[in-house]
């Protein structure tokens, strides 16, 4: 019994070295979002002051990749490009390099499954953008 317990730990340990290199992939359906249909309220800011929501609507699926999902509100699309990505289960954060603006930072944080709040603030400190999202109900067809 003491050369198979002894083979045992042998084999623990010789695995040890190949877990440590092993790339470790979150998988898209541990983040902690509900699929459904998302209200999402887009405000940029300016002087500390929020313009009205641009209102968006789109319909989250099941395991959806949290990135394209959650982060795709970022100003200037195709401008920036997204950095240093952070994913937990109930967050994302990632750095902003821009062509024609300061570098900035950005965030998505979950309070619930069904909401959560974010912002882009600038290297300087200035919000540049708000974010909110709300989930309001299942999605019924794939036009939602």
């Amino acid at each position: 019994m003491k050369l198979s317990l002894l083979g045992w730990v042998v084999g623990v340990i010789a695995l040890i070295p190949l877990a440590a290199v092993t790339p470790v992939h979150a998988d898209a359906g541990d983040f902690g979002a509900m699929p459904g249909l998302w209200k999402i309220q887009v405000r940029h800011v300016a002087h500390g002051k929020a313009d009205a929501p641009e209102v968006q609507w789109h319909c989250v699926d099941e395991g959806a990749d949290p990135w394209t999902t959650f982060a795709a509100w970022t100003p200037a699309a195709g401008e920036c490009t997204a950095t240093d990505q952070q994913r937990r289960s109930t967050s994302l954060a990632w750095k902003l390099t821009c062509k024609t603006a300061a570098p900035a930072s950005a965030h998505v944080d979950f309070d619930s499954a069904k909401h959560y709040t974010g912002s882009v603030t600038s290297e300087g400190g200035s919000e540049v953008t708000r974010v909110e999202g709300d989930r309001y109900a299942a999605c019924t067809s794939p036009e939602d």
